[in-house]
């Protein structure tokens, strides 16, 4: 029990470095299987990391040139009409509360009105500055931004070296085991994510364009990037129908019945199952471990916790039959 305390202890305190490692292991993670493919059309490794590299590197450049700007400036523009947004919910929200008395139905909704006017006005206005602060707290100065760069390319490098070097220690089948349960567990689960993400961010961004739905750009990514956390996209789908029904219950609800379609449509043909099937896990340890992941990692806790936990489950369920099989 004292180890584990200071364990966690550690932990805490190294918790920059350690967030900065896992953000380039997870980097180099993605970028390997782009380098399996180039390497096989070019045989030096070295030759394939760099072009790989150097492609992700400009295409981030461009993301970041052309696209980020976009969605600060929805961001913000989003912030100033927040507030007329919320004075039209309480205006909608009224005009049902005659309705529903004109029609002597047992509904009151003044509360609501109220609470929405005093209280969930100033958690709104605070929303989009809490969005940004939590998607930039990973990083607190450009070093830290160029030290992930550098160590992203080194481990895609010498990934293999330094993994066989991380688990030397451990007796030879248990840390086959524990590097086979790792790499299966994240292989199958950030594949996934990622590529879920990618397309619902795209479906969804080019959707709400089209419907015309104020801040579609913000809206869409907001959505595909959340998809990267289990059950993030239900999440997000929710916040932003809600968001839009302040201005428009009648495109809130649209934008929620379209968007629930197209997010059921993705997991259905791309990933089926995903939460349970790839990862190995039932949805209570799902939930149970993002929960412990949070508390310990933050945001990034949240990322890497199913993972991990898919991880100790292939490899406990390995034992288990490893064991089973000595004892018959």
């Amino acid at each position: 029990m004292l180890n584990l305390a200071l364990l966690i202890f550690c932990f805490y305190y190294l918790q920059p470095a350690i967030t900065i490692i896992i953000i380039a292991a997870l980097l180099a993670f993605l970028l390997n299987y782009p380098v399996r493919i180039v390497t096989s059309i070019i045989s030096k490794r070295s030759y394939a990391v760099a072009i790989v590299f150097i492609v992700a590197i400009t295409i981030f450049v461009t993301l970041a040139i052309t696209l980020f700007p976009l969605v600060l400036q929805q961001l913000e523009e989003f912030t100033k009409r927040l507030p007329v947004w919320i004075d039209s919910g309480s205006i909608q929200l009224q005009i049902f509360q005659e309705w529903a008395i004109a029609k002597n139905l047992p509904i009151n909704v003044s509360t609501v009105a109220k609470r929405l006017e005093e209280h969930l006005a100033n958690e709104l206005q605070l929303l989009p500055t809490q969005i940004l602060n939590f998607a930039l707290e990973a990083f607190d100065s450009t070093i830290e931004i160029l030290i992930v760069v550098v160590l992203t390319f080194y481990l895609l490098l010498y990934g293999d070296r330094f993994w066989n070097d991380l688990f030397q220690g451990l007796p030879l089948k248990i840390s086959q085991v524990i590097k086979l349960a790792l790499h299966q567990s994240f292989r199958n689960y950030f594949l996934g994510q990622f590529a879920i993400a990618v397309l619902m961010g795209l479906t969804l961004t080019t959707t709400f364009l089209l419907l015309k739905v104020p801040f579609g750009l913000l809206f869409g990514l907001s959505i595909g990037i959340l998809v990267l956390i289990p059950f993030g996209d239900i999440l997000g789908i929710i916040s932003v129908s809600v968001l839009i029904s302040l201005k428009s219950i009648w495109l809130g609800g649209e934008v929620l019945i379209i968007a629930a379609i197209i997010d059921q449509g993705i997991d259905n043909i791309l990933a089926p199952r995903i939460f349970g099937t790839l990862v190995g896990l039932n949805p209570v340890w799902i939930i149970i471990s993002l929960l412990l992941g949070a508390k310990i990692g933050g945001l990034l806790g949240v990322v890497i916790a199913v993972p991990i936990a898919g991880t100790i489950n292939l490899s406990l369920d390995y034992f288990k039959n490893e064991s089973i099989n000595v004892n018959n």
